[in-house]
């Protein structure tokens, strides 16, 4: 499955940083160049639609950058995400920035790695994959011991991770569906097997945040456990990115992306940023669409295997919702295999 480049305008009077910048970003990106805050407001007036992120210097003469957040506030243009460049993040241009709902600031001097990861993780970008034995083993490794960390928080806890199993497993079948299809793109197994592990920690964030120890102070306290529970995606995602081994690098930004994104919607409406269409990964797609499945059939069936077309199809009909038409169709293709996985008590395909 090739990616579409995603397009990035950035804007900044400096021509050197706008190169540097694009020299950082055009491997991975189609870069617009903006010099001014004028020529700002003519791109995102007339290509507004094709711009998936905003790369936005403060510091510019005549029409500087909060301009151009104010006039992207006055045209209600709201789904472009915009990351603020400075080199000078003081305490005001943070508070101010934020009240215009800017997703991330980038400092200079630039840092490639930096601005790579910050964009992958909001754009959901999945980097390639190419991985040597030894990183790959290093990956495994790192995966088995998160993994045990994860089931002591749990057992902990009274919890169970068979609905994190179930994901991950369906995951991988899903995953084998699409690369053995002629629509697909071709997958080496390791790589399904990286992508189909990521699911299993997609709630992850869940240990950071309080577990209240009463039924009293749960209600008390109900409207910050409810802000708590939205930013465990957040959590997560930082979590995973502790982890700064160039050997672990293709798991940890499949996962984090996972765990950050993993409660948007195709049609916008989900959290932590509302991210819209294809702006969220093939593969947090997969995810999102499989949290649904698991609650619903859980809701319906309980521990039962019961046929599950009907659930399958209401999760397709609902008119690209959770998820876009391609990931809704590998869905239904999928059903058959999908119910056998729940037949057989959650034993792999």
């Amino acid at each position: 499955m090739a990616q579409e480049k995603k397009r990035i305008l950035v804007v900044d009077d400096t021509m050197v940083d706008r190169i540097v910048l694009k020299s950082i970003l055009e491997v991975d990106f189609t870069v617009l160049e903006a010099d001014s805050g004028n020529r700002a407001f003519e791109l995102i007036t007339t290509r507004g639609e094709e711009l998936d992120a905003i790369l936005l210097d403060l510091s510019m003469p005549y029409i500087n950058g909060f301009d151009v957040l104010q006039f992207m506030q006055e045209k209600e243009i709201r789904d472009i995400p915009v990351f603020v460049v400075t080199a000078e993040p003081t305490r005001d241009n943070v508070e101010k920035a934020f009240q215009y709902k800017v997703c991330d600031f980038i400092g200079k001097p630039f840092d490639r790695e930096d601005i790579m990861s910050r964009l992958r993780s909001r754009l959901g970008i999945v980097p390639r994959f190419n991985l040597s034995k030894e990183d790959l083993l290093e990956t495994i490794k790192y995966i088995s011991d998160l993994e045990k960390l994860y089931k002591s928080y749990l057992t902990n806890f009274g919890k169970s991770d068979a609905n994190y199993k179930a994901r991950s497993d369906l995951m991988r079948i899903m995953l084998n569906t699409y690369s053995r299809s002629p629509r697909g793109e071709r997958m080496d197994p390791d790589n399904i097997q990286l992508i189909s592990k990521a699911a299993y920690f997609c709630d992850i964030g869940e240990m950071l945040i309080p577990e209240s120890p009463s039924v009293e102070q749960q209600v008390a306290s109900i409207t910050r456990n409810r802000e708590m529970e939205d930013k465990h995606a957040i959590l997560g995602s930082n979590l995973i990115r502790l982890n700064r081994s160039k050997a672990c690098e293709y798991f940890v930004e499949v996962c984090a992306s996972m765990c950050l994104h993993h409660h948007e919607r195709f049609d916008g409406k989900g959290y932590p940023y509302g991210i819209k269409g294809k702006n969220n990964s093939f593969y947090n797609q997969i995810c999102r669409v499989l949290d649904e499945l698991e609650e619903k059939r859980s809701k319906f069936y309980g521990d039962k295997a019961k046929p599950i077309k009907f659930i399958i199809q209401r999760l397709v009909d609902d008119d690209m919702g959770v998820a876009g038409k391609e990931v809704c169709d590998l869905l239904e293709e999928c059903e058959p295999m999908i119910f056998s996985y729940y037949l057989s008590g959650g034993t792999r395909e």
